[in-house]
């Protein structure tokens, strides 16, 4: 009896871990823009802190490339990857935004952020403040 029972257990465990698992692509989320990098790591170096800066950590967290400050000692040769706001897609420029601290892509690439009643604008946001792109 207790052998008829362990193999109904191993018969029903095989196919069920077996079975195709449903859903999306695990690294794939709500939101992702187009030229996202799926192997983001806080702190690493990158090289798009210009256009399509997003990117994904290995956790799934939102991350942006950005380039360190010009007076930086030594010089700096490359982005790192640093947190993101929450990502909204791709959106255009003067479209109202769910809140502030979002974050979404223009579709030529630009990094944009949700400034309130501004709605969505290209630019950069660091510690020293918004910057916008140069014309």
């Amino acid at each position: 009896m207790i052998r008829e029972l362990v193999t109904t257990a191993a018969i029903t465990g095989a196919a069920i871990g077996g079975a195709p698992v449903a859903g999306a692509d695990p690294q794939r989320y709500d939101g992702d823009v187009p030229g996202m990098n799926y192997d983001a790591s806080l702190g690493a170096p990158c090289s798009s802190w210009e256009r399509f800066i997003f990117g994904r950590g290995p956790s799934g967290q939102a991350e942006a490339c950005h380039f360190p400050p010009p007076n930086q000692f030594p010089p700096a040769e490359t982005g790192y990857w640093v947190i993101s706001y929450p990502l909204y897609g791709v959106q255009q420029v003067g479209a109202p935004c769910p809140k502030p601290q979002a974050a979404a892509q223009s579709p030529d690439g630009l990094p944009m952020l949700c400034l309130g009643a501004r709605g969505w604008q290209p630019g950069w946001f660091t510690g020293a403040g918004f910057f916008p792109p140069e014309p």
